[in-house]
């Protein structure tokens, strides 16, 4: 039997503020939460109903439970408050569900994940609450009234201050979504169908100038010469902005034909080569004043696509604000027939496969005047530290194998790149947005602070820890070797 799940977002627009943390809005959190549980449970093959299409569009409380009417569960997602100021004392997930008991179960399972993944000071809990015509809340009343089990589940309190700054970070949100997912499913007995892989954009290029040259030059033996010179330019500007430029250059060939420009709606001159601003049957597309800059543009409108990271280079495409940032990961999802959203860069049926075809076809040219090269992997602490070195490898399973016998090392190219490490942690940049954030001898406030402050800006984290007083603990880079300055990533922003 197919499982449906209809999702709620608590609130519209603007609305219940943190007395907490200023910043934060039940609205905005709501949102975002309930479109990641949508995608994540979608995931899993559950069909999934939203009561609003737009944060800003309001509807009546009972419609929006009334609308889950053919779904297995509804469910609002909220944050709750003890009034309109703050409480540190109060801190915990808690589900109300319905009268009937319908939703007991399965609300005491999610409440106890919401438990577990926010680290909350209290326990997870069920509530009921009775009101003159049955149930008190609306969406709950709506809900009860088409047969549906209902729960409005609420995430902690944003009148603490602890669980507001966690509610405040999306890749907490995402952690919460994919966790309540995985409930949902193992409670309906949903299992994950085996996917086919998806090619990413957001990468490095596999393909190499000479595979991409080869290949126009087979398909398109009179191509210009111009076009055969700023072939690594793809590669180039795909590697500052994180983009694949093999990618770029495979659908450059879709849309112009190979660089033949035939039947295609730019021209060489214009040095647009994917379609940029052809939005309608007769229009020319945008030109550009120098092949780089093109695409440069080209590069910079596949990232607004494929990932919600900020440009690195100033913005020079032209439509780059028009794109839902991240609605297209993978290639496979540039088509507006194949994105889940119906979200894409063409309409045309099958466009991502037809890039992945010109790809693969690149990709699988061998150079015949290559000489295979003599390849070491050495196992080390650091690639500085050649002190520490437990061998060299021709065979990198057997590298892989000696790391995992010795606890810190890591295997090394021949440029000195990690490729294995049996330490799966990678440190990460976090931003500080206040002068007092204090540097403690160890993971929790039960450590002595050492006197000293961050202060504003951006720092390296090399290892996170669970401890008291916060719920994660990261340890900064220039303690790294005495291990003694923890900071509460409470207070920080991931860069």
């Amino acid at each position: 039997m197919a499982i449906k799940v209809c999702l709620d977002a608590g609130h519209y627009g603007k609305y219940n503020r943190s007395p907490a943390v200023s910043s934060y809005y039940e609205s905005d959190m709501t949102w975002k939460l309930h479109n990641y549980l949508k995608k994540e449970l979608e995931a899993f093959g559950i069909g999934v109903v939203t009561t609003r299409t737009n944060q800003n569009t309001d509807r009546a409380l009972y419609e929006r439970g009334a609308a889950s009417k053919g779904c297995n569960l509804f469910i609002s997602v909220h944050s709750n408050a003890v009034g309109n100021v703050v409480n540190e004392n109060v801190d915990y997930p808690v589900a109300y569900v319905l009268l009937n008991g319908s939703s007991t179960d399965i609300g005491l399972k999610l409440a106890k994940v919401v438990e577990a993944v926010m680290g909350t000071a209290q326990s997870g809990r069920t509530a009921t609450r009775q009101g003159t015509n049955g149930e008190y809340y609306g969406v709950l009343r709506g809900a009860n009234a088409v047969g549906t089990p209902g729960i409005i589940l609420e995430h902690s309190f944003h009148t603490n201050t602890r669980a507001t700054k966690w509610l405040s970070s999306d890749s907490n949100l995402q952690k919460l979504a994919k966790a309540e997912a995985e409930c949902i499913a193992s409670y309906y007995g949903v299992t994950k169908k085996e996917e086919t892989a998806l090619t990413k954009i957001m990468g490095n290029a596999v393909a190499t100038v000479e595979q991409m040259t080869a290949y126009i030059k087979e398909k398109n033996p009179d191509v210009a010469q111009s076009v055969v010179d700023m072939i690594p330019l793809y590669l180039l500007e795909g590697k500052a902005e994180g983009v694949r430029g093999d990618i770029a250059f495979a659908q450059s060939c879709l849309e112009t034909g190979n660089f033949g420009f035939s039947g295609s709606a730019v021209t060489l001159d214009q040095n647009n080569f994917c379609g940029m601003g052809v939005t309608s049957n007769g229009m020319k597309g945008n030109p550009f004043d120098t092949p780089q800059l093109g695409i440069r543009a080209q590069v910079q409108h596949l990232k607004a696509y494929a990932s919600t990271v900020d440009l690195k280079s100033e913005c020079v495409d032209p439509r780059f604000k028009y794109v839902t940032r991240g609605c297209a990961e993978y290639v496979e999802w540039l088509g507006q027939k194949e994105n889940p959203d119906g979200k894409g860069w063409a309409a045309g049926a099958g466009y991502g496969a037809k890039i992945i075809t010109i790809l693969n076809t690149m990709i699988g040219i061998k150079s015949e005047t290559t000489e295979p090269e003599e390849v070491w992997y050495r196992v080390r602490k650091t690639w500085t530290d050649a002190a520490t070195q437990k061998g060299a490898f021709h065979s990198l399973e057997n590298a892989k194998r000696c790391a995992d016998e010795n606890e810190g090392y890591s295997v090394f190219d021949e440029s000195g790149k990690v490729i294995y490490s049996n330490d799966t942690f990678t440190p990460y940049l976090v931003r500080v947005s206040i002068e007092d954030l204090n540097i403690r001898k160890g993971p929790g406030t039960d450590y002595d602070k050492t006197g000293k402050y961050t202060g504003k800006g951006a720092f390296t984290i090399v290892e996170e820890a669970e401890g008291k007083g916060a719920s994660l603990w990261g340890l900064l880079k220039s303690y790294q070797k005495n291990r003694d300055g923890w900071i509460s990533l409470d207070y920080t922003e991931r860069v």
